[in-house]
């Protein structure tokens, strides 16, 4: 054997060890995108809420495409039908049908949650932003402005504001909600923005000239987005609350228009003898707020960048 076959072969054997490592070496080389997902997986929890949440929305907005019951016709004789084939969630004392009622007040509940969810955060983000880039003057009055809205009792004045400025449609309903819905994470961005200004890929975008917007919205807060979505996630379901809370004492939807918690509502009054118009959109609430609130909690530690591969 030649000393260039020695070679090769002294090669092979030092290498041998490494090859065997290909595939835990593969695996440490997953995107960080793909590394979130499997965090995400593997909580079941999250998972089943959000498959609950899936089968939610295509329910509400594909459900009526299906079930081609008017949610506002009136039928005097089947009043107080409990729960059959016909009339799965029963019907009520004018004869509604409660799953039809449901699904359209899925969709209204549904909107207000998330159209609200995005102003607010659209709102909490750019006062954080700039409070916690800037600091100093701006960050004081900013965050004055934040603990006068959180020292506010917040339905008291959601119950004021929505008689005097409010027509009770979903769109003047999410308006109102998202104008008090930004304070949390406007204090959570600027946590992000005081902690990440000063870190060493700012500075090297402010030294080639990158200007403070640009910083701000392209550089800090990419790097701000898990807890960001997380927020995000969870004020889904605060906000679903919010709507149902209004609409329950009369502040919110009005029919003949349905939503879960004016639902509630027209209920109320015949529990004892026709419960499932309560317990229906009572349990519509809950199981969807718990999913969110699941699905948030995943996506918090699917994003917890101190998480470790198990």
């Amino acid at each position: 054997m030649d000393m260039s076959e020695q070679f090769t072969t002294a090669q092979q054997e030092e290498l041998e060890p490494l090859l065997e490592l290909t595939p835990a070496l593969t695996q440490k080389r997953r995107s960080q995108g793909r590394i979130i997902f499997d965090r995400f997986v593997r909580n079941r929890a999250a998972i089943i809420g959000a498959v609950f949440l899936v089968f939610l929305f295509l329910l509400c907005f594909l459900g009526p495409l299906f079930w081609r019951i008017d949610p506002t016709a009136l039928n005097f004789d089947a009043t107080f039908s409990p729960p059959t084939l016909a009339h799965p969630f029963g019907t009520d004392n004018l004869g509604h049908d409660e799953l039809a009622r449901a699904m359209s007040g899925g969709q209204v509940s549904l909107q207000v949650g998330i159209f609200s969810m995005l102003i607010g955060m659209v709102l909490g983000i750019s006062i954080g932003a700039f409070a916690g880039y800037y600091g100093g003057i701006v960050d004081n009055l900013l965050m004055r402005l934040t603990d006068v809205a959180l020292s506010i009792p917040l339905y008291l004045l959601l119950f004021v504001l929505s008689v005097a400025f409010t027509d009770h449609t979903p769109r003047s309903v999410i308006t109102l909600i998202a104008v008090f819905s930004w304070t949390y994470a406007a204090r959570l961005v600027r946590g992000e923005f005081l902690g990440l200004r000063e870190r060493e890929f700012v500075l090297a975008a402010r030294t080639i000239g990158a200007r403070n917007l640009r910083l701000m919205f392209r550089h800090i807060l990419p790097n701000a987005v898990g807890p960001i979505i997380v927020n995000a996630t969870l004020l889904i379901g605060t906000n679903i609350i919010i709507e149902s809370v209004l609409s329950f004492f009369g502040f919110g939807i009005q029919p003949p228009a349905a939503s879960w918690g004016n639902m509630i509502t027209d209920g109320q009054g015949f529990f004892e003898t026709a419960p499932w118009l309560v317990l229906a959109p009572a349990l519509l609430i809950c199981l969807t707020v718990l999913s969110v609130n699941l699905v948030g909690d995943g996506l918090r530690d699917a994003l917890d960048p101190r998480m470790t591969e198990r």
